[in-house]
């Protein structure tokens, strides 16, 4: 009897083990000179990276998984840098295949596994592929640069014909499946482009899920949104002091009482759209700056003397600071500033006007509120 009681026992263990959640990544490599592999999710925050020797022409990888994540694949080769295979692994507690080619330029990289939401990503691929299957893009990017106005006008029809069929295809999706994994890992990328009032409806959307509460994924965009939400239309603008090309320390809030309406304009010398636009917005501050316009201008360079032969190339005859810290500049945090050019309009109190315009839509806004 005691004999069977504790075979029964064994009998339980095995079964729970065999059914144990995790996942398991094994990665085949074609090419043999890979001495290991790391599967890493490339976060900034709490990143997660798990490093495997190559034995075979094979990594193993087990582990189990909260909620999903998207991983990328990395292979070590001696004295060599980590090398990127694979990019965009939706991780779940499923088995997956991963087949490395050794001609990464020319062949597919094969992913096979009982992952619902990878399965449904490689499919979403496979349509987009699908629709340039049969479009040799350098051949077209060549015979753009080569060709007359003719030509040229009818590549970029067919490149827009192109691309809109693939955005229909990724907005179908998104239609039929508004809180997929894929849609919330999209969402956390794109919400930083969209309006505060935007924002915070994608997110509440997802808060009605309650599998992503823990997902990082959905942390992102929460904390995105409560930064949004602090620089919207209404809300005063936060203060920062950075110093100006002389070294002498410049307060926004002192800064912005001396005017009608500030602009605080984040650029940089190395930002090409930046660049491209500072000949508008010299026209603008030459028209309004009479009536009560003052741009404070924030750069986001690394290199003092770039930002201050940007500065002179341009003729920026307004006030300019820096902490000279790129992106991770104290006032474009407090903006939550990602991507540039970025400007906000604030009163004379420091309230915030206008948020992050399109640049056609600045001229406008100072003739309606400075007429």
């Amino acid at each position: 009897m005691k004999k069977l009681f504790i075979m029964a026992l064994a009998a339980v263990a095995a079964i729970s083990c065999a059914n144990k959640p995790g996942y398991t990544v094994t990665v085949n490599l074609e090419d043999d000179s890979f001495k290991s592999i790391i599967l890493t999710n490339n976060a900034k925050e709490n990143p997660i990276a798990d490093t495997v020797a190559v034995e075979n022409k094979k990594a193993v990888f087990t582990g189990e998984i909260a909620t999903f994540d998207v991983f990328s694949i990395l292979g070590v080769k001696e004295g060599e840098d980590p090398k990127p295979l694979k990019r965009n692994i939706f991780l779940e507690n499923a088995n997956y295949t991963i087949t490395i080619p050794a001609d990464l330029e020319n062949d597919k990289v094969k992913v096979e596994c009982n992952s619902p939401i990878q399965n449904q990503y490689d499919s979403l691929n496979t349509l987009m592929e699908n629709i340039y299957k049969d479009v040799d893009m350098n051949q077209l990017q060549k015979e753009y640069m080569e060709g007359d106005a003719e030509t040229k006008e009818k590549i970029m029809a067919q490149v827009e014909e192109l691309g809109e069929k693939a955005d229909n295809i990724m907005k179908n999706y998104f239609n039929q499946n508004p809180t997929s994994a894929i849609a919330l890992f999209n969402a956390a990328s794109e919400i930083r482009y969209v309006s505060a009032d935007s924002a915070r409806k994608i997110l509440d959307k997802f808060a009605e899920a309650p599998e992503y509460a823990e997902n990082r994924f959905y942390k992102a965009m929460t904390e995105t949104v409560a930064k949004m939400e602090s620089v919207a239309v209404g809300k005063t603008a936060p203060d920062f002091t950075l110093n100006d090309p002389d070294g002498n320390p410049v307060t926004f809030s002192e800064f912005y009482k001396k005017n009608k309406v500030t602009m605080v304009d984040f650029w940089a010398s190395w930002c090409g759209p930046c660049r491209r636009f500072n000949p508008t917005l010299t026209k603008i501050y030459a028209k309004f700056s009479k009536k009560g316009l003052g741009i404070l201008g924030v750069s986001l360079d690394r290199d003092k003397d770039n930002w201050l032969k940007a500065i002179k190339d341009d003729k920026l005859v307004w006030s300019h600071v820096s902490d000279l810290q790129y992106w991770d500049c104290a006032a474009a945090k407090l903006f939550n500033i990602s991507y540039i050019p970025q400007s906000y309009f604030v009163d004379s109190e420091g309230k915030i006007l206008l948020a992050a315009p399109k640049e056609e839509e600045i001229e406008a806004f100072l003739a309606d509120y400075l007429k």
